[in-house]
């Protein structure tokens, strides 16, 4: 039968494979070498050799021999084929009974030919597998042919593989199935790779399709760069869109025209490798036509090789965190109570005036306003009444310029306007009708109507000018004195007469830099109590000036013409060396000391301060952390890309931070939000009255909950009775500061005790 079978074979192979020849009456083939056409046909003829192996045990001895004779050659050089086979090859009775086993089967499910021969094929078969085995095996016996399936197949060691099988059935020589042979191979790695591909995309379309952003799959073909292939709910909610409709736009036609350009050069680089993502807020066009701020992050997708394959495009909503920057910014340039702008806003709008005059040749003036007995109307009817007194003058002032005048409110009860494009005598005219609008409508203050009147310094400028904005608020700053002082409600012009005061105000600059010069600066300390740990934590130190006859000044005194003649960045480092030096004193003594030290608004803006202050800790090997650099709301705000990088370079050291007068105005929020702080000193005007305040006293508790909550800690400042520590105590914050805790006092005091009444 086995020679029948291979009589087939050799038929059907052909008798190019060899020399033919013909014996006992049968043809048989002695290849040289496998053929050509064998190799399309070598599992058809695995299967065929196996049915002859399965069959040859019912030949007798001598025909056996008789067949291995004639037969050798091609059995031999078959059987050598599914020897080698890396593909496991096995064949079964009907009943599923193995009956043949390659080397190949051995190595895919660890059994030996011995082992397995005339074993049931089912322990290679999973319990849960059984039945459809079994149904494959009922189409093979009814003489079909199974060319590929997959499944699972038990190891001898237990262990679970996957496997792709084709089953062929084995005929007698009548046409009968007499068995099955089967060839296997080893696909767990593909089956495994393609799960993982499989879960990765499951979690890649849940993460996009579920993502609370954004999302978006954007062409990179050149042919069609920009068009939507794929975008999730949250983008459809974001632009008004349905999916359906976005697939079918291109990216541009939802960014605002104005944004086009910029992002599309931004694409551009990232396709052709010069970038790896980018970011970018833009302008998204909604549905119904209305612009929404967007954030943007996009970034490409490759395949295994690193071949782009599209763009994904993150887009976030930022429309209320714009709209609050936006908030945040206008309360930093306008005036809290009467919404106009405030002095460092003025002194830009000014500056890019004179900048603009000098360009093509126009003019124009600055007046300086200030109302008269304003002070009268604050000591007699309370601080509220003065807020409304100029609130309503604000109101009405604004109500008489034009729509391209500057009208700012400098602080106080002094008001400034820039009139663009003005000469003197349009520039007095308008003086007079703000002077006379004043005087002809008295304000109605606690149900009372109050004369009121207000003195106008006027300083024109023109091309030519050689001053700079602060140089001409300053003249009408005392052209308006001069007002006052002969007489108020009146108006004059800026003069050459204002050079005997512009020398008094270099005379104090003479002074000042023959302290710094000779070093006659005095440093007072004021103590800072932990209220926790009930000690003195550190200490804030104040600066004095000896006066011509030996007194001490204060600050006030002499800072404001040190940061107009550019000396306050001077008095500032002389400040640091010396807090520095003191630490280092200190620690030499055995004792731990931390300072707090103000700086200056200028000096925030020294790019060179903060490698000065690196030297001096290096220098002194004191601990960073023991210098608190202390920064008032005003001096952060005004320069606040400065401040940024000034606050980072020194707090990665290790520096820490105190803003002064939190509270003072909204700006502080706007302060909080880009830089990093460690102490929040809160504005005395908040604790003075906080016994008999309750409004204080709840402005107090939400600073603190707002500081907590932020991580910052809290310094109570102007502390001044034991009942107001008490209570600060009691809201929850974490130092105090003032005359209760501790009077400024000479160094030489440091080591002194915290006073009894503070404890």
């Amino acid at each position: 039968m086995g020679l029948t079978v291979l009589r087939s074979l050799t038929t059907a192979v052909g008798p190019a494979a060899g020399r033919t020849r013909r014996r006992h009456g049968f043809s048989w083939c002695t290849p040289t070498a496998p053929p050509r056409s064998w190799r399309g046909m070598l599992p058809s003829a695995m299967h065929v050799l196996i049915a002859a192996r399965c069959h040859t045990e019912a030949l007798n001895v001598a025909d056996r021999r008789a067949q291995q004779t004639d037969v050798i050659p091609l059995e031999a050089w078959l059987a050598s084929i599914i020897q080698c086979s890396a593909l496991g090859i096995l064949g079964k009775t009907p009943e599923g009974l193995i009956t043949s086993w390659n080397a190949g089967a051995e190595r895919l499910y660890g059994y030996s030919l011995d082992e397995v021969i005339t074993q049931p094929a089912s322990l290679l078969v999973p319990p849960d597998h059984l039945r459809d085995e079994e149904e494959i095996d009922r189409q093979v016996l009814a003489g079909g042919r199974v060319d590929h399936y997959e499944t699972e197949r038990l190891r001898k060691d237990g262990g679970l593989i996957s496997v792709a099988v084709s089953a062929s059935p084995i005929k007698d020589v009548q046409g009968g199935v007499v068995g099955i042979s089967a060839i296997e191979r080893d696909i767990t790695d593909r089956k495994r790779a393609e799960s993982a591909l499989s879960d990765a995309e499951a979690r890649f379309k849940s993460t996009f399709e579920d993502a609370p952003i954004g999302m978006a799959l954007v062409s990179i073909d050149p042919a069609s760069t920009g068009r939507l292939l794929q975008v999730n709910e949250a983008f459809c909610e974001l632009t008004g869109y349905s999916r359906a409709h976005l697939e079918t736009l291109d990216l541009r036609t939802l960014i605002h025209p104005e944004d086009v350009e910029e992002e599309a050069s931004l694409l551009a680089q990232l396709v052709a490798g010069e970038i790896h993502r980018y970011e970018i807020e833009t302008r998204c066009i909604h549905a119904e036509r209305q612009v929404v701020w967007v954030l943007v992050t996009a970034s490409l997708v490759c395949d295994d090789s690193g071949k782009p394959l599209y763009c994904i495009r993150q887009t976030q909503d930022i429309q209320e965190r714009k709209q609050f920057a936006g908030h945040l910014e206008h309360l930093a340039d306008h005036d809290a109570l009467t919404g106009l702008f405030n002095r460092r806003r003025f002194v830009r709008e000014l500056s890019r005036q004179m900048s603009y005059a000098r360009r093509y040749g126009e003019g124009g003036a600055v007046l300086f306003l200030d109302l008269d007995n304003f002070k009268d109307v604050n000591d007699t009817l309370g601080h509220q009444a003065g807020d409304e007194l100029i609130a309503s003058v604000a109101h009405l002032l604004g109500a008489r310029l034009r729509d391209t005048d500057v009208f700012a409110r400098l602080g106080g009860d002094e008001f400034a306007v820039l009139l663009p494009r003005v000469g003197p005598d349009e520039a007095e005219a308008v003086a007079d009708d703000l002077m006379q609008a004043v005087r002809k409508n008295p304000s109605p203050t606690a149900g009372r109507s109050m004369p009121l009147t207000v003195s106008v310094g006027i300083a024109p400028f023109h091309a030519d000018a050689a001053v700079t904005a602060d140089d001409l608020l300053i003249e009408a700053d005392l052209a308006m004195y001069n007002a006052k002082e002969t007489g108020r409600d009146r108006l004059i012009f800026a003069s050459p007469e204002q050079q005997a005061q512009m020398e008094n105000r270099l005379s104090w600059t003479e002074r000042i830099r023959k302290a710094l010069d000779e070093d006659l600066f005095v440093l007072y300390c004021q103590p800072i109590l932990d209220l926790r740990s009930n000690e003195i934590s550190q200490y804030e130190l104040l600066l004095r000036m000896p006066g011509t006859g030996g007194e001490l000044l204060l600050p006030a005194s002499f800072l404001y013409t040190a940061e107009r003649h550019d000396l306050i960045r001077g008095i500032d480092r002389w400040v640091v060396s010396r807090a520095i030096q003191l630490i280092a004193d200190a620690r030499r003594a055995g004792r731990e000391l931390c300072l707090e030290v103000n700086v200056s608004g200028r000096s925030v803006a020294d790019p060179e301060l903060p490698g000065f202050i690196v030297e001096q800790l290096e220098a002194a090997s004191v601990d960073p952390a023991q210098l608190i650099l202390e920064v008032t709301e005003t001096a952060a705000i005004g320069n606040m890309d400065e401040a940024r990088r000034f606050v980072a370079t020194l707090a990665d050291i290790g520096c820490r931070f105190a803003l002064d007068d939190f509270g003072a105005g909204f700006g502080s929020f706007y302060y909080l939000k880009y830089l990093s702080l460690d102490y929040l000193k809160i504005d005395g005007e908040f604790i003075r009255n906080l016994p008999a305040s309750t409004t204080d006293q709840l402005i107090l508790r939400s600073i603190v909950q707002m500081a907590n909550g932020l991580g910052k800690k809290t310094i109570a400042e102007f502390v001044g009775s034991a009942e107001s520590l008490q209570l600060v105590r009691a809201q929850g914050v974490r130092y105090a500061q003032g005359y209760h805790v501790g009077r400024p006092r000479p160094l030489t005091e440091l080591r002194a005790p915290v006073a009894e009444t503070a404890r």
